[in-house]
């Protein structure tokens, strides 16, 4: 990036930074914290699939020497995910519109919708995931740019590394990476390059390892299931006992009530956009398939996003006829 892009994204960072700092859990949230405070805290094994880049960043930021108790340094963690997702974000539409301002407010916008501000300040992985989404789509906007082996590695290492956190990043990958194999075909359709690229992925998996470390008889009190054995950390790791592609072991809904999730999504997403966020969404869409130098990404991204909403929600086994569940 050069002229005032780096200096607006970094701007961004600090304004949404402290933000979330101001807003920041001061001790221990509720849902799944405690378990990931005290996984983080004592260095064990999370539920599956085990977390493994989120706790060791949570755990680095437990010995941060700042006041407040370990849980607020924790949820700390998250509130700088989280302005650095926005940063990224604001970074790559700014590279792909050819604009910093375009730029600065998708990332602000996307920083302070209700639901990403509400994860971004306190101990859960989804700032991390917002985080790793804004990345890949930045090494996108720069492969397409630059179509090149070297990019391409980066964005298959940003997709190992995401797939550390939460395996729903797929649902975005597969797009990508069909995408930027026919448009850099040249480059990364060759056995050498395959290989690297395979390297460049295995490397990004690789806080996977951290759960053979964490894991067996010796496990931080609280961990979860068995990770020295190649099946036991299959297991953690494939969230079998969960369900590999289901969202819980619960009983399936997946065919009864797609429809009705699908109309409970639609209906939730104005209320999770900040204000005038359905308005720009929709500006945004239409210029980025009108304009002929962003139309060809902005259907990947489209895409992407239909993808993404439709196998997610078909998997998602939890009944949306249940306002509790719903929630999930």
């Amino acid at each position: 990036m050069s002229d005032i892009r780096i200096p607006l994204a970094t701007s961004l960072f600090v304004v949404v930074l402290s933000a979330y700092v101001k807003t920041t859990s001061p001790s221990l949230p509720g849902g799944d914290s405690g378990e990931l405070i005290q996984i983080a805290a004592e260095l064990g094994v999370a539920h599956p699939p085990g977390y493994p880049t989120w706790t060791l960043i949570a755990h680095a930021f437990s010995w941060l020497p700042l006041g407040g108790e370990v849980a607020w340094r924790i949820n700390l963690s998250s509130a700088v995910c989280g302005a650095l997702a926005s940063a990224f974000l604001a970074a790559a539409v700014a590279e792909w519109r050819g604009c910093a301002w375009t730029g600065l407010i998708a990332g602000g916008a996307f920083a302070f919708a209700p639901l990403v501000w509400d994860y971004a300040v306190q101990a859960e992985v989804f700032a991390l995931n917002n985080l790793c989404n804004a990345l890949l789509l930045l090494l996108l906007v720069r492969f397409a740019r630059t179509p090149s082996l070297s990019n391409g590695c980066a964005g298959a290492w940003a997709i190992g590394l995401g797939l550390t956190n939460q395996h729903t990043i797929i649902f975005f990958c597969v797009p990508y990476a069909i995408w930027a194999l026919i448009v850099g075909r040249r480059q990364l359709v060759s056995a050498r390059a395959f290989g690297w690229l395979c390297l460049a992925g295995l490397i990004g998996l690789a806080p996977y390892a951290y759960l053979v470390l964490a894991g067996g008889p010796d496990a931080a009190w609280g961990s979860w299931g068995e990770q020295r054995s190649l099946s036991g950390w299959l297991t953690h790791v494939l969230r079998r006992d969960y369900g590999t592609f289901r969202l819980a072991n619960t009983a399936s809904t997946t065919d009864a009530e797609f429809m009705l999730r699908l109309q409970r999504y639609v209906e939730a997403v104005p209320s999770e956009l900040p204000p005038l966020g359905a308005p720009l969404l929709l500006v945004g869409l239409g210029v980025s398939l009108a304009s002929a130098q962003m139309r060809t990404l902005g259907c990947v991204l489209a895409a992407a996003y239909v993808f993404y909403i439709g196998v997610f929600l078909y998997l998602s086994n939890l009944p949306a006829s249940s306002s509790f569940y719903l929630q999930v």
